[in-house]
């Protein structure tokens, strides 16, 4: 029965790249994603191209990384990356990458952007279920490999859920030897505070009661995306700043809205940091009888603190603070062109919220200045 139930949530296989294809060609988005991405060429010969594919793999390597490649080219000054000699061997040995949570889509997909430029092979992906709406982002998420994560629902159905999840990666680890990319949380981080949730730590052991046991089998590496100039920083202030007056409701399409926005606002530097594996913490408690609260307590804590480790600082991380706090501690870290450069950019976001409060400004510096407090506050 659980193996029937992977079926609504695996991406797709080989054989059913002809089909998905088909669609994507119909789908009435379908120019203008080809004028995105290949603007020399007709519609027809772009059809060709996809239709050329046989394999997951040629599809990623051919069509989605042109896709990522597009978007840093366009909306940013370069990606880089460090520690991926830490899952170096991720093509023959799974891992489970769990990792801080900007962008929807965008952090996971520059992740196997890097594994796919260096030969490396791409992991599945988590996405959420309320992202599965049009048909198009279906059909092309799946074709890269996201599996669909099912939330909402009673108490019973979301622990029912919780299991079904829980076996499914364990069971893509340990037995399909295939990685997979999971956000620390749900959700994106809005407040720039990368906290890992405990829920999460619960739902990768399920039902088991070893919990160190099952834990060690995932092989479990924290990654850490920082963007320069912060994914969708104005919806996330605003939803922030309602969300302490008010219950914040989404609107139908917001969650595309933001994929959208992740693809096409400019983003400056972005850097991926791979951690260490936590098995070696894991071994160090596993004879000391700790409480399973507190085996959970700790692994968090270990993810969290390789996630505000590793992530890397840039000028406008040391801007914010120090214009909250109204001093120049880190004048050294900046120079007056960024900060003249980082007040125009907050300046912008702030006359285009609605909302005309000084908590917006906080708001929004916090976002920036979070990332450098997490750091600080390790020493």
């Amino acid at each position: 029965m659980i193996d029937k139930a992977f079926d609504k949530l695996r991406p797709y296989t080989d054989k059913e790249i002809p089909a998905a294809v088909n669609r994507i060609i119909e789908h009435k988005s379908f120019p203008q994603l080809c004028k995105m991405l290949y603007p020399n060429k007709t519609i027809e010969e772009v059809a060709n191209i996809l239709k050329s594919f046989n394999t997951i793999y040629e599809f990623q390597k051919n069509f989605a990384l042109r896709m990522v490649l597009r978007i840093i080219e366009t909306t940013t000054n370069g990606l880089t990356h460090s520690g991926l000699e830490n899952v170096e061997d991720i093509s023959n040995y799974a891992h489970l990458l769990v990792a801080n949570h900007r962008d929807i889509v965008l952090d996971a997909a520059l992740l196997q952007a890097i594994f796919t430029e260096n030969n490396l092979q791409t992991t599945q992906i988590t996405v959420g279920d309320n992202l599965m709406t049009d048909q198009l982002f279906i059909d092309l998420a799946k074709l890269n490999k996201m599996f669909t994560l099912i939330r909402g629902g009673s108490k019973i159905q979301m622990y029912r859920n919780a299991i079904l999840h829980s076996e499914y990666i364990r069971n893509l680890i340990t037995n399909e030897n295939e990685s997979l990319w999971i956000a620390q949380r749900d959700g994106r981080t809005k407040d720039g505070n990368d906290k890992t949730q405990q829920g999460l730590i619960k739902m990768l052991i399920g039902n088991r009661k070893d919990f160190i046991q099952a834990l060690r089998e995932l092989n479990i590496v924290p990654v850490t995306i920082s963007y320069e100039f912060e994914s969708c920083a104005k919806s996330k202030t605003r939803e922030i700043y309602i969300s302490k007056h008010e219950e914040y409701q989404k609107d139908g399409n917001e969650d595309m809205k933001s994929v959208m926005a992740g693809f096409t606002t400019f983003k400056g530097r972005i850097h991926i940091s791979f951690g260490k594996n936590i098995n070696p913490i894991l071994d160090k408690i596993k004879n000391s009888d700790l409480p399973n609260t507190e085996i959970v307590g700790v692994v968090v804590n270990e993810l969290d603190k390789q996630f505000y480790t590793n992530y890397k600082l840039w000028p406008n991380n040391y801007i914010a603070l120090d214009i909250l706090n109204n001093t120049n501690k880190y004048e050294s870290e900046y120079t007056s062109i960024e900060k003249n450069t980082f007040v125009k950019y907050t300046e912008k976001i702030i006359n285009e919220i609605e909302f005309k409060d000084p908590e917006i400004k906080t708001i929004l510096l916090g976002i920036y200045a979070n990332p450098l407090k997490n750091k600080l506050g390790l020493n």
